[in-house]
């Protein structure tokens, strides 16, 4: 989808750059889907549309803020925002579609909807904030790693999945039914992004393999090696040439030994397959539609390996 974006010429042409490479489009289908469920959803159609729209332009806005932090010269194969412009067009670009979102959610009168998806941008906000408060941190928690998932990932899916719930007339157990799926699909995505940093090269996911370790973020499996007897041990040594810059090939290979052998790997899957069972008794306690099979279809797909 193209956009006519309003300002300068560059702003428009650093825009239109920007919103020309498509994603999975994740997000926006949950809402839609989601609010299949609902009574009301063919009467609402053109505001779900409208609304789904919003959510995807959302999290295109938090990726080009990212890639900013992260210095990414990449962002699905091509240059990212920061690399083609700078850091400083990428941020004003990022805060532009933020500023535009707002601005679309009260003339269209999305006010109940607008107000979730606030929230959600909110704890986005939170959770990389907590993230970054915890890069290098050795004895982070379990709990501090889930709360900043749930913020930086969780709660986008969350705020779709209720969004489509609200606007096509559910009632409050469905999209509370509908609102703990979103969590749970959430989870599973950012858990499998965590394990594919593992063992994938940078052609997949636009960055080094153990991206993650070397910038000291200790994700899911490398927190489940840790708890391990003798873990602490084995993965210490490691975590502090991270935070001395000082790591090398031949330690990544040997962490990731380590952390396989520990059962971080195997223990980070079986996790995954607990939300993804988890999910599926969601959809499964919702009234048969159109779209069941096709969620319970995107679950799948995203406990396997």
């Amino acid at each position: 989808m193209r956009h006519a974006f309003p300002g300068s010429s560059a702003t428009a042409a650093v825009l239109e750059d920007a919103t020309s490479s498509r994603g999975k489009m994740i997000r926006p289908r949950l809402l839609m889907m989601a609010s299949a469920y609902g009574p009301d959803y063919r009467e609402a159609r053109e505001r779900l549309y409208k609304l789904a729209a919003i959510t995807e332009m959302t999290h295109l806005a938090s990726l080009i803020h990212d890639d900013v932090v992260d210095d990414a010269p990449f962002r699905r194969g091509k240059p990212s925002v920061q690399g083609k412009y700078g850091k400083n067009a990428a941020i004003y670009a990022g805060d532009f579609l933020m500023s535009r979102l707002c601005y679309y959610c009260m003339r269209e009168g999305l006010n109940e909807s607008g107000m979730v998806l606030a929230k959600a941008v909110e704890d986005m906000c939170g959770g990389e904030i907590g993230q970054a408060m915890c890069r290098y941190k050795t004895d982070v928690t379990m709990d501090e790693y889930l709360r900043n998932i749930h913020g930086k990932t969780v709660a986008l899916f969350k705020a779709c999945c209720k969004i489509g719930a609200m606007e096509s007339g559910c009632d409050e157990t469905v999209i509370r039914t509908l609102e703990t799926f979103g969590e749970c699909l959430g989870y599973m995505f950012q858990m499998r992004d965590d394990l594919l940093d593992f063992s994938t090269d940078s052609k997949a996911l636009g960055k080094k393999a153990h991206q993650d370790f070397r910038e000291g973020i200790y994700t899911l499996p490398v927190l489940l090696a840790l708890a391990q007897p003798g873990g602490r041990d084995k993965l210490q040594p490691f975590m502090d040439k991270s935070e001395a810059g000082t790591l090398t090939g031949e330690d990544i290979r040997l962490m990731e030994r380590h952390v396989t052998a520990l059962g971080g790997m195997e223990g980070a899957w079986n996790i995954i397959h607990a939300y993804q069972s988890h999910a599926e008794d969601l959809i499964r306690s919702l009234q048969a539609n159109d779209v069941s099979s096709s969620l319970l279809k995107l679950i799948r797909k995203l406990g396997v390996a």
